[in-house]
């Protein structure tokens, strides 16, 4: 699932409900009230797939990438000298209570519909003049509606049902099930979301001030009306898509039969909205493609490197930036999130001779891509596996030497990796390091040798063995993974990729 939609969509909804909220919530004006709760639902789903490009990300953008960039990334693993699988981060607590809400969400929905069959299914019923069902059942504790269905007790139906007809009669023109049903699937992606619990119960006494205010101007005695709304104040509904005659606050709804129209020039602070609305697309706005930004500085470069065959530079692989995650060791943190370093190579013309070449392109590796590589059993597997097979070399052990080795690989088409290397070593030791005279300092020693005398220091051959088995354990299980992965993939085809993964060695 795109985390990122989701963030964005909630973002979004709170932003324009909260105009809602503070500019139109007491104005009585239902109909148009209605049509802005309706306008903030379908901009949630809507406006998150609005694309459109700036030269630099806005703030905002930044910040929901950043939160959602663990998606995208591969966290560190801890290497001690007896591996253990990675802990379980906040990233993936964060996730995994997303899925159960849902999960919970769905389920009750469920069980929703299932109630709402069976209350539907059975008992008396009769088509009236406007070809609504009408279903008359004695379980039926306070009637609702739903979709072109009337719901009603045999006693409601003897003694009320010339009001009570006219009210969910209402519902059904107006079409009020369908506004609960676009509600549901935006509750049920934004469950953590208040303000989407908050425009539900704005939304159910909107429809519920229609119908009164519908009953009441066909001539129907108020009093009367409102006689029977504290009668069937009580009873319990489950239906996510029904109209129920006592939803709502009963007190709030006498208050607006009586209430004072507002003034229509009041609709104009609805204009809000729009420039909401455009706050919102920009806020989201994707930073504009390096790719596409070089290419108009560099057409030039493309020219000058076609007038230059007869001695033709040497093709070059520009590789891109990769999203780094920090390792989570101490203490649960959120990830934070940086850009590795571009290699200082010739980038302008090589890249645009790159993208103008269709072989170069098929062969080229993304930082970014729709779809990432992934290990075949899943990010927990590969972490599992890696802290399976992961030994801390004993010459490290024996120099005390610790800290963060980063392997850099690529994910092929067809799942192996290639060009696996290290990117970057940070292991270091807290003993003094001597260069010894007359030693090679690249020589590989086989063990520490415990020096003589109560200074104890490591000689910058141990030293440097130490940090070389770091990296090739790395390498070599790193390795291990190849052939299981699932290639990335970008526009519908499957792409090379490059990772970097930080691997911690730490001594207890």
């Amino acid at each position: 699932m795109n985390y990122e939609f989701i963030i964005k969509s909630a973002v979004i909804l709170a932003l324009l409900y909260s105009l809602f909220f503070f500019f139109l919530r007491k104005e009585t004006f239902h109909r148009f009230n209605r049509v802005c709760l309706l306008f903030m639902l379908v901009a949630s789903l809507l406006l998150p797939m609005v694309h459109i490009t700036l030269s630099h990300p806005s703030a905002v953008n930044e910040a929901v990438v950043a939160s959602t960039t663990y998606i995208t990334t591969l966290p560190a693993i801890v290497v001690t000298p007896e591996a253990h699988t990675p802990t379980l981060t906040w990233n993936g607590v964060i996730v995994c209570i997303y899925w159960i809400g849902l999960s919970m969400m769905l389920l009750y929905l469920a069980l929703q519909i299932v109630q709402t069959y069976l209350l539907i299914k059975g008992g008396l019923r009769h088509t009236d003049k406007f070809g609504n069902a009408v279903i008359l059942k004695d379980d039926v504790k306070s009637p609702f509606s739903i979709f072109h269905y009337i719901v009603m007790s045999v006693e409601d139906y003897e003694k009320h049902r010339q009001n009570i007809l006219t009210h969910e009669q209402e519902h059904v023109r107006m079409r009020h099930s369908y506004d609960l049903l676009l509600l549901q699937v935006v509750k049920i992606l934004q469950w953590f979301n208040p303000f989407v619990w908050f425009l539900e119960n704005d939304m159910k006494a909107l429809h519920e001030y229609q119908a009164d205010e519908a009953v009441i101007n066909k001539g129907i005695d108020a009093k009367q009306y409102q006689q029977l709304l504290v009668v069937k104040a009580v009873g319990n509904r489950l239906q996510p898509f029904a109209n129920n005659l006592r939803r709502g606050s009963l007190k709030k709804r006498i208050i607006m039969m009586y209430q004072k129209k507002s003034n229509r020039w009041m609709m104009l602070k609805a204009l809000f909205i729009i420039p909401m609305t455009c706050f919102a697309i920009y806020a989201f706005a994707t930073p504009e493609s390096k790719v596409v930004k070089k290419l108009k500085t560099k057409v030039a470069a493309v020219e000058q490197t076609f007038q230059e065959i007869a001695a033709p530079a040497e093709e070059q692989t520009v590789e891109q930036p990769v999203p780094v995650v920090e390792e989570l060791i101490a203490e649960p943190a959120t990830p934070v999130v940086e850009q590795a370093v571009e290699p200082a190579v010739a980038e302008e013309p090589v890249e645009a001779e790159q993208e103008a070449s269709a072989e170069a392109t098929s062969d080229s590796i993304y930082g970014v891509v729709e779809k990432l590589a992934q290990f075949q059993d899943g990010e927990a597997a590969m972490y599992q596996f890696l802290a399976q097979n992961m030994k801390y070399p004993k010459i490290a052990q024996e120099c005390s030497v610790q800290g963060r080795v980063t392997v850099s690989f690529v994910v092929e088409k067809n799942g192996t990796l290639s060009e696996v290397i290290i990117a970057r070593n940070t292991a270091d030791t807290k003993q003094e390091v001597r260069d010894i005279e007359g030693e090679d300092a690249n020589i590989t020693v086989t063990s520490y040798i415990k020096k003589d005398g109560d200074t104890q220091y490591l000689s910058r051959a141990e030293y440097n063995t130490a940090r070389k088995a770091l990296e090739e354990e790395a390498i070599r299980v790193v390795n291990l993974t190849s052939g299981k992965w699932n290639a990335a993939e970008d526009k519908g085809k499957k792409v090379r990729c490059k990772y970097l993964l930080p691997i911690s060695f730490r001594l207890r």
